[in-house]
């Protein structure tokens, strides 16, 4: 176990408990009945709060994995570790010897794991969802996660909130203080008058503060990191900076830091609510990373130039193929179902 100077022993081990969760998630092997343990082992403060760095390092990371992964196509087959890591309280099989519980690559601490995540994204451990048909393990252990199509309202601690298509909401306990984290999707947020104390959300590295009386959407799709103030007051911090979003501001932010703040049209961005999808001038690839958290299967743009086609459209969300006749219609792009859910447009 990798300990730092300062550093209890009790955050060293919720440290490399985290690892391991992380990695088991991620192996393609985890089950319904891990992700109820992982929830039971995260509640605690200490542990959500090590898992969040783990996440952190993990993000950070991916660049040189790729690079690495590109690499590593070409080399010989790598020896996978054992099939089956178990995470710190998950229950083990009868007949299971405490020297199989972990693999050793996990216990080697910080070194150990990045070199697994790099290997991770070279096919070795990662099981990841093939063109995004089905959930990643960050959304399916979420507190609250909604499917393609599903809208849902919830109450949490007298807040309401609202989860758009394919979303997944966390309950946090960052730096000791209760919030929540959308990991994934769209959501609206609105505090009463009459809360106690502010709302904290979490969006990546990124925080959020809603004032009683506020209503925020926080959408965190693609490449999308977007805050929009429709009610109240909003504050963003995030590598360093803070803005405070009054009504009809949205803040943009990028890896590390707040890339833009500016006005927006809170309709437009209000409308999934309503049962739209609106579109003002946006990329056509754009476009399908929003339908496709709407209807069952994927679209894929096969052409680049397609892709960047500027999209002027209103869509019902309980109708999400009408934008297929719109492509086919408007661009004279070839529209081809496939196997497995999948559609072409080309």
């Amino acid at each position: 176990m990798d300990m730092r100077p300062d550093e209890s022993p009790q955050a060293s081990r919720a440290r490399a408990q985290a690892r391991d969760w992380l990695l088991r998630l991620h192996s393609g092997q985890a089950t319904t009945l891990d992700a109820d343990a992982f929830r039971r082992w995260r509640a605690e403060p200490l542990h959500a709060r090590a898992f969040a760095e783990a996440r952190r390092l993990w993000a950070a990371i991916e660049p040189a994995a790729a690079v690495a992964a590109e690499s590593a196509a070409a080399a010989p087959p790598l020896r996978a570790l054992p099939s089956r890591p178990s995470p710190a309280g998950l229950a083990e099989p009868p007949g299971a010897s405490r020297a199989s519980r972990r693999p050793r690559a996990i216990n080697l601490g910080r070194r150990a794991f990045v070199g697994g995540a790099v290997a991770a994204s070279a096919g070795w451990l990662i099981a990841r969802s093939p063109l995004g048909l089905w959930p990643e393990w960050e959304e399916v252990a979420a507190d609250y996660r909604t499917a393609v199509g599903e809208q849902r309202a919830l109450d949490i601690d007298g807040v309401k909130v609202e989860l758009g298509a394919r979303t997944a909401l966390d309950r946090n306990h960052r730096a000791g203080s209760p919030s929540l984290e959308l990991v994934q999707g769209e959501a609206q947020f609105s505090v009463p008058v009459a809360a106690a104390s502010p709302l904290r959300v979490w969006l990546d590295a990124g925080v959020v503060t809603l004032v009683p009386g506020s209503r925020v959407n926080l959408r965190c799709v693609a490449e999308d990191r977007l805050i929009t103030c429709l009610a109240g007051q909003a504050r963003v911090e995030q590598g360093g900076r803070t803005v405070v979003l009054e009504p009809a501001w949205q803040a943009r932010l990028a890896q590390a830091r707040i890339a833009s703040v500016a006005p927006v049209d809170p309709a437009r961005v209000d409308a999934w609510r309503h049962g739209f999808l609106v579109f003002d001038n946006e990329p056509l690839a754009r476009v399908v990373d929003e339908i496709n958290r709407y209807r069952p299967g994927r679209i894929l743009i096969t052409r680049a130039e397609l892709g960047r086609r500027k999209v002027q459209a209103r869509i019902p969300t309980a109708q999400p193929d009408t934008f297929l006749d719109l492509v086919h219609d408007v661009y004279g792009a070839r529209v081809t179902t496939m196997p497995g859910g999948l559609t072409l447009l080309g």
